[in-house]
């Protein structure tokens, strides 16, 4: 009896949770954004060349004066970061109509062009702000396509879709260069299409890039789904579709069996930064494999707390630390993206609750991300140990994921929840793993429980009446994990 009435509960709350979906009005000020891009302006330099203004951003900047900071080895800046700068000054021009801001962006793309070769390689370190490429360390060489040409792509996809009203000049120049790079895409790794190989019982594609990169596969993908958008053709059409197919075949296990429906990053392992493949999923419109994972493995992160990686062998093996901005970014805006396509309101609720790591709801208990200078912070080291760094990724991770949790009123009311330690309970035959998580409204306290049914593997986000009738009548045994 206590399963049926738990049962009709979710079927209740599921079904109240779809609906149609508005968009916010759009801002039309630098003030009225819920972001501060001091910070990034702060690690950000503008070098001239020629008749060109390009710009930089450095990568490190170190408590307590946050002052930048070059990596010997590697250089004072990359393509990596000009790249996730550019998509955030883009997303923001996208949704303002801001001239400044799309002035920044088109900054970060002739540098993003700098850094390409004639062939349509990227390098991705320059030593200095004098733009002396580094050719030779492992992580800045042209050859092959891989992380860095993959973000490139992402910057580029994005200014020839979002441009090509304002500067169709270089709206068309970004949509060639990306073509250039990914021409080294079909020789290097999709010309392996559709060959797999068995490992421990799992199908591993061998076409994406890195020959198994998932990861790196997603960032590229959410690149091409905006140059096809910008410039339709028949060869992105059949990138998008042979990745999206790869990352969907790395997906394995359920709710209840590892790895628990996560997007894995390669042949063996899943980790969390850069595995953006529900969000690239999602915007590539292959809703079930994104839905699967945002309902079997993301509210397990949201119950039982952020990972770094995971063996998907060994199940003793898990890395909790480092906890970082970027694994959460991917996990928020991917719910965000899938919330923005289906109006199930589920995903707003728990894109809202990831990104409550930012402002604190985390382990540490530490906001990672500090309104008032715009810093974000480069990860949680332990329990009690917070880096205080401020570099490039962390902070510009940091800002992407709140701008796009924040546009949505029903993920932005739990940016500040805070959540009870988790629980597990067996109830008259059936598993529950549950979470809490409350916020302040209007002076008056709303709480949500994130409950996973493992035994019918089957997630209930609990609200009001349903929550009080689901903690009244799950009240036998309770372990706290």
């Amino acid at each position: 009896m206590v399963r049926s009435r738990l049962c009709l509960l979710w079927l209740s709350c599921w079904v109240l949770s779809i609906g149609c979906r508005t968009d916010p009005p759009r801002p039309t000020t630098l003030s009225e954004l819920p972001i501060n891009l001091a910070h990034l302006e702060h690690l950000s330099e503008d070098v001239e060349r020629g008749d060109s203004v390009l710009r930089i951003v450095h990568i490190y900047a170190e408590a307590p004066d946050y002052r930048w900071v070059d990596a010997p080895d590697e250089g004072t800046a990359c393509v990596d970061d000009a790249a996730r700068a550019a998509v955030l000054y883009l997303r923001l021009y996208e949704l303002t109509g801001n001239d400044t801001l799309r002035h920044t962006a088109e900054k970060l793309l002739r540098f993003v062009h700098y850094m390409q070769r004639e062939d349509g390689l990227f390098y991705n370190f320059v030593y200095s702000s004098q733009l002396d490429i580094n050719t030779t360390h492992p992580n800045s060489r042209a050859e092959p396509f891989g992380w860095w040409a993959s973000r490139a792509v992402w910057a580029l996809g994005m200014a020839a879709d979002v441009l090509r009203e304002a500067n169709p000049e270089l709206a068309a120049q970004a949509a060639r260069a990306a073509r250039r790079a990914l021409v080294h895409l079909d020789r290097t790794w999709l010309v392996r299409y559709p060959r797999t190989q068995q490992v421990n019982g799992r199908t591993v594609p061998e076409w994406l890039v890195y020959r198994y990169g998932a990861d790196a596969s997603s960032e590229l993908l959410l690149g091409l789904v905006r140059l096809h958008r910008a410039t339709p053709d028949t060869m992105l059409a059949r990138m998008i579709r042979q990745l999206a197919e790869g990352m969907m075949l790395m997906q394995y296990g359920s709710m209840a069996r590892h790895p628990y429906g996560a997007h894995a990053s390669w042949i063996d392992t899943w980790h969390g930064w850069g595995n953006a493949q529900t969000q690239a999923l999602a915007e590539a419109g292959y809703l079930s494999s994104a839905r699967y994972e945002a309902e079997h493995f993301y509210p397990r992160l949201l119950v039982y707390g952020w990972m770094y990686a995971m063996s998907l062998d060994d199940t003793t093996q898990v890395q909790r630390y480092e906890q970082i901005a970027y694994a959460v970014r991917c996990v928020a805006v991917g719910l965000i993206r899938l919330y923005e396509q289906t109006g199930d309101v589920r995903y707003a609720t728990m894109a809202g609750l990831a990104a409550s790591w930012l402002t604190g709801n985390n382990e540490a208990g530490v906001p990672m991300y500090d309104p008032k200078t715009g810093r974000g912070y480069d990860g949680i080291q332990g329990p009690d140990v917070v880096n205080y760094n401020a570099g490039a990724e962390s902070t510009i991770e940091a800002l992407y994921t709140l701008l796009e949790v924040s546009r949505h009123e029903a993920a932005r009311r739990w940016l500040y929840a805070r959540g009870t330690p988790p629980v597990e309970v067996t109830h008259e035959g059936t598993r529950y793993a549950y979470r809490v998580f409350s916020v302040e409204e209007k002076g008056a306290t709303r709480s949500v429980a994130v409950v996973l049914n493992l035994s019918m593997e089957e997630l209930m986000l609990l609200e009001g009446e349903a929550l009080a009738q689901f903690l009244q009548e799950v009240t036998a045994e309770t372990t706290l994990h």
